[in-house]
């Protein structure tokens, strides 16, 4: 049997404050299965990028050189995407072979996936990154085609298997989408509801304004502006 590979979009060093504690490397994973219309990164998925692949050992030498940063403020390594989770057993069997590392380990996710994938790197995990999209089924599957249900029975189920306090939630103000300015509020007032306490809200922006986007990207941002129309 081969040997499994992680297909990465990019590594991004020496991170502070946006991914876990400390300083982390942002490790993107290709790959999602939502189409959200505002994604920071669509070359996850929209053909644009090829990727570059690692093993479990290349990928670890790849991010070694900042094991001291690392060690002396309790950082490490956070796998992001596109959707991490999609590669779930390469991400368990790399966490498995280098716990003894010391470095901590955290995961960005949309929890849009099978519960085995996220159920392989619960044991790992010292904090989650959860991007909720949107608390109404239907606005959500609008932005993301993607199942609402899934991606709240996944939540539920990481809050009831790990706590609370380890999960943050992640909730935006989407263009377009969100029209009177309340709508992420009420996503938030649901969310406590549900028992969260570490609420992030933040501002989704075009991703033309910061980079070059591919015509497949383009035209699936373009959804929600005709929506609205």
């Amino acid at each position: 049997m081969s040997e499994s590979k992680l297909k990465v979009f990019a590594l991004d060093r020496l991170r502070m404050t946006t991914d876990g504690s400390g300083v982390t490397t942002l490790i993107c994973g290709m790959g999602c299965p939502l189409r959200c219309r505002f994604c920071i990164n669509p070359g996850s998925w929209d053909g644009s990028v090829s990727g570059k692949e690692y093993t479990k050992e290349e990928l670890y030498e790849a991010v070694k050189a900042d094991s001291l940063y690392f060690l002396t403020t309790g950082g490490g390594l956070m796998f992001g995407g596109g959707e991490p989770l999609l590669q779930s057993e390469f991400l368990k069997e790399f966490m498995e072979q280098y716990s003894s590392s010391g470095w901590n380990f955290y995961l960005e996710s949309s929890l849009n996936v099978p519960r085995k994938n996220l159920e392989d790197v619960i044991p790992y995990i010292e904090e989650y990154l959860i991007d909720t999209k949107d608390m109404n089924p239907d606005r959500y599957h609008a932005y993301t085609d993607g199942d609402y249900q899934r991606f709240l029975n996944n939540l539920l189920f990481l809050k009831d298997r790990v706590g609370q306090e380890k999960i943050v939630v992640r909730i935006p103000k989407i263009p377009f989408l969100h029209k009177s300015g309340e709508e992420a509020r009420l996503n938030g007032e649901k969310l406590k509801e549900l028992g969260f306490t570490r609420l992030d809200f933040l501002t989704y922006l075009n991703p033309e304004s910061r980079k070059d986007i591919s015509e497949t990207a383009r035209e699936n941002l373009e959804l929600l502006a005709k929506r609205d129309k």
